[in-house]
C-alpha cells in the first residue's frame, strides 16, 4: 500500500508574506525616526488586505509613502519604499519561509531618516477585480517626479512568492 500526503501551503505562505512585509514596513517606519503608533493601530486591518490580495493573486505591492504635512499635495512627497510582489519567485517553490531584515536595514541606512513631523501610508498596489475588504479604500499614489527608484533585492520568500524591495530618492539635478 502506498499512501500519498499533499498539503497546501499557500495559505500558510500568504499569511507569512504579508505579515512580514508589514514587519517590514514597520522596521523601515521605526529606523527612519518616524512613529510607528499609526502602523501598529491599523495592523488586523492592513494584514487582512494584503493576506486576502496575496491569496488571490491581486496584490502587486505593498507601498509605504512618506510625506510633509505641511507642504502642497501635488509636492508633499519626502519618500517611497516598495516591497513588489513575484508569483513565481521559487517556481514550484520548496515549502521554505524566510525573511532578510538585514536587507530592510541596509535599505533604511541607504535612504536616511526623515524629520518626525513626517506622516506616512500604506498603501496596496492591486490588480483589477481584486475583493474588497473591510476597512481598505481606493486612493492614487503620490507623484514621484524627481525622484530615482533604487531595487534593493528580495527580502521575504514562502512557496512560490517572493517580495522585492525598493526605496525612492529624491534625484540630483
Amino acid at each position: 500500500m502506498t499512501t500519498t500526503v499533499r498539503v497546501n501551503t499557500y495559505a500558510h505562505t500568504t499569511t507569512h508574506v504579508a505579515t512580514n512585509m508589514l514587519r517590514g514596513m514597520k522596521q523601515i517606519i521605526q529606523q527612519s525616526g518616524l512613529s510607528t503608533s499609526r502602523i501598529r493601530g491599523d495592523w488586523a486591518v492592513l494584514e487582512a488586505g494584503i493576506a486576502a490580495w496575496l491569496n488571490s493573486g491581486h496584490l502587486k505591492g505593498l507601498v509605504l509613502e512618506i510625506y510633509d504635512p505641511g507642504k502642497r499635495a501635488s509636492d508633499d512627497l519626502v519618500g517611497r519604499f516598495d516591497f513588489t510582489i513575484d508569483y513565481s519567485y521559487y517556481g514550484d517553490g520548496d515549502g521554505e519561509l524566510w525573511l532578510d531584515p538585514d536587507t530592510v536595514s541596509y535599505t533604511v541606512l541607504k535612504n536616511g531618516s526623515y524629520p518626525s513631523h513626517c506622516s506616512y501610508r500604506l498603501i496596496a498596489d492591486t490588480a483589477l477585480g481584486y475583493p474588497a475588504v473591510d476597512g481598505w479604500s481606493t486612493t492614487t499614489f503620490r507623484s514621484t517626479a524627481g525622484f530615482t527608484r533604487h531595487s534593493v533585492g528580495t527580502a521575504i520568500g514562502g512557496g512560490s512568492l517572493g517580495a522585492g524591495l525598493h526605496y525612492y530618492t529624491r534625484s540630483n539635478g
